[in-house]
């Protein structure tokens, strides 16, 4: 009788587990987070990445910045072209930064979205086919800042040019997010 009583109860228990974790998974999407309170746009990052958020090196030694080159040479390795050749994941897009493309609601079942195909050559000095050294050798490194996808967060260049830094306004740019750094004396 006790046997046949835990065998019940257990059973019960695992019954009340199971549902429980199938009810909690109807609530899930396959095609964005349930929750993004975590993230705080706009979720950039940058490449090389570097100790305390600090790329030093001297510009004749280039042993003191290959480990920021062969960082940007591996990131860079994923947007060669070889690589985006599937049709099935990547859409050309233009030669020129676009703005923004609506590719539907993230609850349709059309699957996988296409990406745009980017080409190194939009980075020009920086990207790295005519300059291994990616500028450190003759003290002027190039960072890539990559904006990280965040679901229905769509960045807007600014409106006009007198809200960006003095030497950044002549360099601004349609559908281009500007970014200006300092170097530290």
């Amino acid at each position: 009788k006790i046997l046949l009583f835990y065998t019940i109860f257990y059973g019960c228990l695992a019954g009340i587990f199971i549902g429980t974790i199938q009810a909690l998974l109807l609530t899930l999407s396959n095609n964005k987070p349930t929750y993004q309170d975590r993230v705080a746009p706009p979720g950039l990052s940058h490449t090389p990445h570097s100790d305390k958020s600090e790329i030093a090196f001297t510009k004749s030694d280039e042993t003191t910045f290959k480990k920021y080159t062969e960082s940007m040479q591996s990131f860079l390795e994923l947007y060669d072209e070889g690589r985006q050749t599937d049709e099935m994941k990547f859409e050309d897009c233009g030669d020129t930064p676009q703005s923004y493309k609506d590719r539907g609601s993230l609850e349709s079942d059309q699957g996988q979205r296409k990406a745009c195909r980017f080409r190194r050559s939009l980075l020009g000095s920086c990207s790295g086919e005519n300059d291994p050294f990616f500028g450190f050798k003759e003290g002027k490194p190039c960072i890539i800042v990559k904006l990280n996808r965040i679901v229905n967060f769509r960045p807007k260049a600014p409106a006009n040019n007198q809200s960006l830094p003095e030497p950044l306004q002549a360099k601004a740019q349609p559908n281009l997010i500007p970014i200006y750094c300092k170097n530290k004396v």
